[in-house]
């Protein structure tokens, strides 16, 4: 599945998140599915609803630690299809 770079995203309802250890816990209250993400996942997770669309994501990502935007890109939708996969995100 390839998304759109500028395709709006946005969280499913019923999602808990907890952060432990630099790693964070993603619980899908419905499924009751848990899906573990590093400490960067859980930044871009934290950020969805400002930066609604895989471009804008990356972008963010991109000034806040200076990785190339391209290689951020990539990343990042990788990440966002992972995120779609698991039930946890959505096309708004």
């Amino acid at each position: 599945m390839t998304i759109l770079a500028d395709q709006t995203l946005r969280r499913r309802e019923n999602i808990e998140t907890a952060e432990l250890d630099g790693e964070w816990l993603l619980l899908n209250i419905d499924t009751h599915a848990i899906t573990k993400v590093n400490e960067l996942g859980g930044y871009i997770w934290s950020i969805i609803p400002d930066y609604p669309s895989v471009t804008e994501l990356a972008e963010k990502v991109h000034t806040e630690y200076g990785v190339e935007m391209e290689v951020v890109l990539v990343d990042v939708q990788a990440f966002v299809e992972m995120l779609i996969e698991a039930g946890l995100l959505i096309h708004a």
